[in-house]
Order: C-alpha cells, then structure tokens, then sequence
C-alpha cells in the first residue's frame, strides 16, 4: 500500500474510490474495538481514514494499491 505522494497513481484509483474501503463511520467503529470509547478524539484520531477490508488496516481516502477495484 502506498501513501499519495502528488500524484503516482490517478485519481480515480485511489483507497477512497475503491470497493474494499469501508466508508461507514460505524463499520470503522466495530472493527476497532475501543475507538467510540476516544468520543471527540475518534474525529482527530482517524479524520477521513477508514478500514480497507482487502487488507484489514486504516487507509487514507488518498491511498493507493494494486489491489485497487472500482466501486460498482
């Protein structure tokens, strides 16, 4: 996985387009046991990050891999 840097992939190939990242705030809040316990600190803890379910972690809206797949 690969963090933007200005522009090595395309726009439209990013994590934020990608059919495995998971945009529900609450999806994020379950596969993060504890993270609704932080209260104001979830919205600074994450911003606009959320859970890839390709490879289970937290990926910014402007990452990107090559297990990229389009939103259906």
């Amino acid at each position: 996985m690969n963090a933007s840097n200005g522009g090595s992939r395309p726009a439209e190939r990013r994590c934020g387009r990608c059919r495995f990242c998971q945009r529900d705030r609450d999806g994020t809040e379950q596969a993060i046991p504890g993270l609704a316990m932080l209260g104001s600190a979830f919205g600074a803890s994450i911003s606009d990050s959320r859970v890839c379910s390709q490879h289970d972690r937290l990926v910014s809206p402007n990452d990107s891999c090559s297990a990229f797949n389009g939103e259906d």
